[in-house]
Order: C-alpha cells, then sequence, then structure tokens
C-alpha cells in the first residue's frame, strides 16, 4: 500500500492536509491525515497532522492521545509538550519540552519548545 505514493507525492499530500486544517476544513484534513497515516504509518506527519486538528477544535487531550501512538521524533514530542500544557498538563508538558531542549538543541523544535516554555512561565507570573 505504501507504494501507492511516492515521497514527494506524499509530501505534497501532507501539505495540502496542513491547508485544509488552517482553513477551517477539517473534516478534509482528518480524511487527508488518515490517509497519509494508512500509508506510512511509520511516518510522524499523519499522527502530527491529525493532533493539530484536534488542537485547532480546541480538543489538546485528542491530539495527545494521538501523539502518544505516534512513532518518537523531535517534532513529536514537541507537539506533545504543547498538547499537555493546553490540556492542563502543565507540569508533565514542561518535562517533554524541556527534553526536547536538552536532546536536540540548536534545533528548531528546540527553539520552539523553548518559546514555548517562556510563554507557559509568562503566563504562570501573570496568572
Amino acid at each position: 500500500m505504501a507504494d501507492i505514493l511516492n515521497q514527494e507525492e506524499l509530501r505534497t499530500l501532507t501539505d495540502i492536509g496542513f491547508i485544509a486544517a488552517s482553513r477551517g476544513l477539517q473534516d478534509h484534513a482528518v480524511a487527508i491525515f488518515d490517509a497519509v497515516k494508512a500509508l506510512r504509518p511509520e511516518g510522524e506527519a499523519g499522527y502530527l497532522g491529525l493532533s493539530m486538528v484536534d488542537i485547532l477544535k480546541g480538543n489538546p487531550a485528542a491530539a495527545v492521545e494521538t501523539l502518544k501512538e505516534a512513532p518518537q521524533s523531535d517534532a513529536v514530542n514537541t507537539f506533545l509538550g504543547i498538547a499537555l500544557v493546553q490540556s492542563s498538563d502543565i507540569q508533565t508538558g514542561r518535562q517533554v519540552l524541556q527534553s526536547v531542549i536538552n536532546e536536540s538543541a540548536d534545533t528548531p523544535f528546540a527553539r520552539i519548545a523553548s518559546e514555548t516554555l517562556a510563554s507557559v512561565s509568562a503566563t504562570a507570573a501573570h496568572g
């Protein structure tokens, strides 16, 4: 089944899914990301897309569950940390984000994790 689309076509399909999600077409995005996940279950893209849709729908707890099933990567762990924070599991979210920073310094994901931690700390200080 994985041979249905080549890597470039799969990347394009994933991009279309993210565009659909960002435009409020969540049902279409879910269909696309379900297909991506079925075609490449060992890849992170389908899981990341589905979790983004959950977050956009205001359901970060569902995003956490989706990301816990995903293959581990810096991207998955970064978005897992964000979803945990958004679902009010701030302590675990901070730990996951800090692990991304510790294990993958000088990467875009470490920068996102660091910015998220700074935002969480600023919110806690003012809240």
